[in-house]
């Protein structure tokens, strides 16, 4: 016998209108992270196909009048005077975001593995002393990154922005 069946029936439905607005204000909080979380994005399109450069303030209108792609062929042709290393520039944010993904997925799975295989007593001390690194703020840490960098001669390298994120 099941617990809805053992239930009374106002309890039942009780349980029932509690279940369906838990849901129903479960689906608004995720419509407003959602819009939340792509107003910018969509800030950063109105700006992209906007024909007008440095017109990025909102004067009402939800679309552009007259949406242009400028704005990208100029990124990809590189003739803005800040754009003149466009390429250059992400190709070294691709470098270090592919290999500071993979060195973090690698090595923090390999403590993860060491740590749960150790069985140790205070496992979970250890694992979530980790979380305490973010109680400084990265700020602090410039100056001390910047001395270990110089020191090791990974100032002005790629893999020195890599050991820092």
């Amino acid at each position: 016998m099941s617990i809805a069946q053992a239930l009374p029936r106002p309890a039942h439905r009780r349980y029932r209108l509690r279940r369906v607005l838990t849901e129903a204000a479960s689906m608004m909080l995720g419509g407003v992270l959602l819009i939340w979380s792509l107003l910018p994005v969509y800030n950063m399109l109105l700006v992209a196909l906007d024909p007008e450069e440095g017109e990025i303030e909102f004067d009402g209108n939800i679309w552009p009048p007259e949406p242009s792609l400028e704005g990208f062929r100029a990124v990809v042709t590189q003739e803005a005077r800040y754009l003149e290393d466009f390429w250059h520039q992400f190709g070294n944010s691709l470098y270090i975001g592919l290999l500071t993904m993979v060195l973090t997925v690698l090595i923090a799975s390999l403590a993860s593995f060491a740590v749960s295989r150790m069985r140790l007593s205070k496992g979970s001390l250890l694992t979530n002393a980790a979380l305490l690194t973010y109680v400084i703020p990265a700020s602090f840490l410039i100056y001390p990154f910047y001395r270990i960098m110089h020191a090791y001669g990974l100032s002005d390298n790629l893999w020195g922005a890599t050991a820092a994120q």
